[in-house]
């Protein structure tokens, strides 16, 4: 089930001035649920909102218990087999994992005037 960018972006856009605890934690889930949508778990429909992550939202203290970064390798990965079918045109998933990859293990692939060190995370 996926909800349009649009519709995502007018409601949960600003946070209203008087807003409730409980209300502050719903724009957070939803800001959450579109990071996760749109750069971690990112697929080829663009334009929509994927909430297979919602249920993972449930409890915001709980976020840190999940294994995010392996999700995405695997989400990665995934995506990387899918592409390599015949027929498909586009890649999907967070390429820019993939973009870091290659320029951490092909430094003649980098761009003039990349700093490594300016994504200290990305180069471990």
């Amino acid at each position: 089930m996926t909800v349009c960018y649009t519709w995502f972006h007018e409601r949960f856009r600003v946070l209203p001035a008087d807003a409730t605890d409980e209300t502050v934690r719903v724009y957070a889930r939803a800001y959450i649920l579109m990071l996760l949508s749109s750069q971690l778990f990112v697929d080829k429909n663009a334009n929509r909102v994927h909430l297979r992550w919602l249920p993972y939202l449930a409890s915001l203290d709980d976020l840190g218990r999940y294994s995010w970064g392996s999700a995405a390798l695997a989400w990665l990965y995934r995506c990387l087999c899918r592409g390599t079918n015949r027929n498909v045109v586009n890649l999907a998933g967070p390429l820019q994992l993939l973009q870091s990859w290659i320029f951490w293990r092909f430094p003649t692939l980098r761009p003039t005037g990349f700093d490594r060190f300016g994504f200290p995370l990305a180069s471990r």
